[in-house]
């Protein structure tokens, strides 16, 4: 990993659309990407080489964050820099006492071990959430708390 980099505000924009479209095998439309914005939305973006690398996209109602979206282009993929886009996501829930919500597709063991990693826990199932090529799947919800055991 890059030992420059930064986090910082984002927003919406091509850059961090083209790193979606990359990262995702179905990624989000570029309407939806665009749209995410308004009262509660915080976009963060992690620029190591003067370039974005990642995004995250969380929404907070109330006393809940819930991550929307995370990605790292694919060629800084296993950098690190997904887990310092989640605790930065982490971070911030915890500064303002929130507990973090996030949905994962079922096959993805990669993000998950990310995601337990970091004290989540499986705590439900949205069955046929996630689009897929040839049949849908299911999203693990995952949830995090600052009052985690082992934290």
């Amino acid at each position: 990993m890059s030992q420059f980099y930064s986090i910082v505000d984002g927003s919406p924009n091509a850059d961090l659309y083209q790193i979606e479209r990359q990262a995702h095998a179905i990624p989000w439309s570029e309407s939806v990407f665009m749209q995410s914005i308004g009262p509660g939305y915080r976009w963060r973006q992690l620029i190591a080489n003067q370039q974005p690398q990642g995004f995250s996209i969380c929404q907070q109602i109330a006393d809940e964050l819930t991550l929307h979206n995370i990605a790292v282009t694919p060629s800084a993929q296993g950098s690190g820099y997904g887990k310092r886009l989640l605790e930065d996501v982490l971070n911030y829930a915890r500064q303002q006492s929130l507990m973090v919500f996030l949905e994962v597709r079922q096959s993805n063991a990669v993000a998950i071990g990310l995601y337990q990693s970091l004290n989540f826990a499986v705590v439900g199932r949205r069955p046929n959430y996630y689009p897929g090529e040839n049949q849908r799947e299911d999203a693990l919800v995952m949830r995090w708390a600052a009052t985690a055991p082992n934290e």
